[in-house]
């Protein structure tokens, strides 16, 4: 492995991935995906009523607010954490393998990751960009900065620990959150249940949008799944 001072070719220069790369991260990102669809489109509801289950198909922060107090610890933490973990080392994968090709997937129409990692992945090859990845790893543990890592070649040890630090961190503090304004949040989710039919009707509409978005021929699914067909960025 690679430390964040060391030159290191981030983009090119690196070994053919083995056949088996692109399926075995492909498969459990989709499943991933069309979780978060489902969760987008039964949530109004789900938050009340199966609660555990909302936060098992979409542990995003919105979702662990409104559910947190709901639930008991225990299940809180272990099915918030596992969801939130589970996609991270498929995306890991797929950046330490592809390295370049993989930076350029994920750049492409996103804001943050252009930012850091430039709109081919060059940018990564700048050691201070790299450093930046340590501390994002704990600050912001999800499956971008997770792909970042692996493209970086952060020592697989060091990422595992940030991710599950992080992760359990933020955890800690949407249940804070949720404990403190408890009434506030109680406040919030009558009004989503008393209007609970039109809020599913919109958050289906946009679910249904992502879908096109994301499924579209040339969206970021079909440029996944292609990913072993693009040819190596000088």
């Amino acid at each position: 492995m690679t430390s964040a001072e060391a030159p290191i070719d981030i983009v090119s220069h690196r070994r053919q991935p083995p056949k088996w790369v692109l399926p075995t991260a492909l498969i459990p990102m989709l499943a991933v995906l069309v979780c978060g669809w489902v969760a987008g489109a039964v949530w109004p509801e789900w938050h009340q009523s199966h609660p555990l289950a909302l936060i098992a198909l979409s542990p995003i922060n919105r979702f662990l607010l409104l559910t947190t107090n709901h639930l008991d610890l225990w299940s809180y933490l272990t099915v918030g954490l596992g969801r939130h973990l589970f996609p991270d080392p498929f995306f890991y994968l797929l950046g330490f393998w592809y390295g370049g090709r993989a930076l350029k997937w994920a750049s492409e129409g996103n804001a943050f990751a252009t930012k850091l990692v430039g709109p081919d992945g060059h940018g990564l090859e700048n050691p201070a960009h790299r450093k930046i990845l340590y501390p994002l790893a704990f600050l912001m543990p999800n499956n971008w900065v997770s792909l970042f890592c692996g493209a970086a070649r952060i020592p697989l040890p060091a990422f595992a620990a940030l991710n599950v630090g992080g992760t359990l961190s933020r955890l800690v503090l949407c249940r804070w959150v949720g404990r403190a304004f408890d009434s506030e949040i109680a406040d919030i989710s009558k009004f989503i249940g008393d209007y609970q039919w039109p809020i599913t009707a919109i958050s289906v509409v946009l679910v249904l949008i992502a879908m096109a978005v994301q499924l579209r021929p040339n969206g970021p699914v079909a440029r996944l799944a292609k990913l072993d067909e693009q040819p190596d960025i000088d």
